[in-house]
């Protein structure tokens, strides 16, 4: 029964970003922050059911052995620190420009956790 339940943690720990992105963000960019974090957070969950349905659950190329869940989860995670940073000492930008950012940041997420999941 733990180690169902340690399971359920470990693949939903990342989801606690959502709590401290909603104290960290300032008001006008509250909401766009949590649909950033939660667009990252499903587009992680879909990268590894599709590297899981084509066979290769540690990556394409042989060269490191772990799950490739864990390695996406530290990808985005990292990602995701560096845009709360940066959507905390950025309290007067206009909410197009951070939305600007915010997709760009996205689209760097993905090809980096890409990436790191292929390896």
């Amino acid at each position: 029964m733990f180690g169902q339940v340690g399971d359920n943690i470990y693949h939903y720990i990342d989801f606690l970003w959502l709590p401290i992105a909603w104290f960290v963000a300032h008001s006008q960019h509250r909401w766009k922050t949590l649909a950033f974090i939660l667009t990252c957070l499903i587009t992680l969950r879909t990268q590894v059911q599709l590297m899981e349905s084509t066979g290769f659950v540690t990556g394409f190329l042989p060269i490191m052995d772990s799950h490739v869940f864990p390695r996406g989860m530290i990808a985005y995670s990292v990602i995701i620190l560096l845009f709360l940073v940066m959507a905390h000492f950025s309290p007067r930008t206009q909410g197009v420009i951070f939305f600007a950012a915010s997709l760009s940041i996205y689209i760097l997420a993905f090809c980096f956790s890409m990436l790191l999941m292929a390896l």
